[in-house]
């Protein structure tokens, strides 16, 4: 059953039973996701939902809107919310290139496209984008025709990071945003990033919310208590404050604490400064991922900003079946400690704090939960574990595979072209 979203100031309905799987309800006020509530598989009603959504988010339902000045009285009533936020925010003003790189995945495409084609967002300023990556039909274009607002291009270099860089190179937006094609988008996502940038003028680069569209097997489930993809409900500003001592690889080498590649926005002046995507990284290369990674950690590196924003809201497609669960945990692995050995190789002054991390990040995160599981039970299997710490220890490995990959690619098929026109 799809993920439900309740946003407060439109009143709470009752919660209808789920048909299978677990029920999760997002709850939002003015646009800003609070966080979940759990009703039970058989539903709820109202009543009941908001005196959930009291116990569990009151305090920060209250807080919301004690800095909107609408907090009048000590008690939280919920069915009496003002509609509009009065919080004034910047009218978006910036045109943003939307890319969805995509590759043999036309079956799962339209819902994606369906929800693009729903965005909240002057369609004078906005620009939606579709990179097939190497295709091996002609199935994806034909689908894409449906659209006649999106623009379809055909990248012939295999691998997400050509795609994300040929979506770079085509881009009519001053802001690149990237989305997966497992993945529906907000209404509000795109107005929700334009804002944080207006916002934040040091930042290069914004990442979002990313919430599950449904919860209907075990491996859904399983992959949400390991981690998930969501980083919390506040927004955050990261920045290296090298006054104080900082160093991008000491304090904030741990990249996937700030999102992920299913929802990431950059300035696409950026591009121009600090290099396009690492093509040796990512899906379609021997590290399985990275790419993303390796891009947060370059803006910091650089001593830009980098900005959580969960306004910026989208909904992923979990793996179903537990197979592919395992699977995905193991390229998390690899393509982490890729990620490492990459910027190892990059940035000589800071390989010491990356070896510290790498090590630091072997015991704490995979070897020390796998011997706890030991002693005493876990939720998360433990072949799961194992899993991605074998993805771990072969991703020290593969960087310079990938590399070779990628100057195999290159020999092939030449360079995508040049990053040209790139206002400042």
């Amino acid at each position: 059953m799809k993920l439900i979203c309740v946003d407060l100031e439109a009143g709470l309905s009752d919660i209808p039973p789920a048909d299978r799987g677990e029920q999760w309800v997002l709850v939002r006020l003015h646009g800003h996701p609070v966080g979940f509530v759990y009703p039970d598989a058989r539903g709820c009603t109202s009543q009941d939902l908001a005196r959930l959504v009291v116990e569990r988010h009151g305090w920060s339902i209250a807080a919301h809107l004690a800095a909107d000045c609408l907090l009048t009285a000590p008690s939280l009533d919920l069915s009496h919310l003002p509609v509009a936020c009065p919080r004034v925010r910047p009218t978006p003003a910036a045109v943003v290139t939307v890319a969805v790189c995509t590759r043999n995945r036309a079956g799962q495409l339209p819902e994606c496209l369906h929800a693009l084609a729903a965005l909240d967002y002057p369609k004078a300023l906005l620009d939606v984008l579709i990179v097939d990556n190497a295709p091996d039909d002609d199935s994806t274009r034909d689908l894409v025709a449906r659209y006649p607002a999106f623009r379809y291009i055909r990248e012939p270099r295999p691998g997400l990071d050509w795609a994300r860089n040929r979506a770079i190179i085509e881009a009519r937006g001053d802001i690149v945003a990237y989305t997966d094609d497992d993945v529906s988008v907000d209404r509000g996502w795109v107005r929700a990033l334009a804002v944080a940038f207006a916002e934040e003028p040091h930042a290069m680069c914004v990442t979002g919310l990313v919430v599950p569209d449904e919860i209907d097997t075990d491996a859904q489930r399983l992959f949400e208590i390991y981690g998930g993809f969501g980083r919390g409900f506040a927004r955050w500003v990261y920045r290296v404050n090298a006054d104080a001592g900082e160093r991008a690889a000491k304090s904030y080498g741990g990249t996937g604490r700030f999102g992920t590649g299913a929802n990431m926005a950059f300035r696409r002046v950026f591009f121009l400064r600090e290099g396009l995507f690492d093509p040796a990284l990512d899906v379609g290369t021997p590290a399985n991922g990275g790419g993303d990674l390796e891009m947060f950690f370059r803006v910091l590196e650089a001593g830009h900003a980098l900005v959580y924003e969960p306004s910026a809201l989208v909904r992923h497609r979990h793996r179903r079946d537990y197979a592919a669960l395992r699977t995905q945990l193991t390229n998390n692995g690899i393509g982490f400690f890729t990620y490492l050995a990459r910027t190892a190789d990059a940035y000589p002054a800071a390989r010491g704090d990356v070896i510290r991390l790498a090590l630091w990040w072997l015991w704490w995160w995979n070897v020390r939960r796998l011997l706890q599981s030991f002693v005493r039970p876990s939720e998360i299997p433990r072949d799961l574990m194992i899993a991605e710490l074998k993805g771990s220890l072969a991703g020290l490995r593969r960087y310079g595979r990938s590399r070779r990959h990628a100057a195999d690619v290159l020999r092939k098929f030449g360079l995508p072209g040049e990053l040209t026109g790139v206002a400042t």
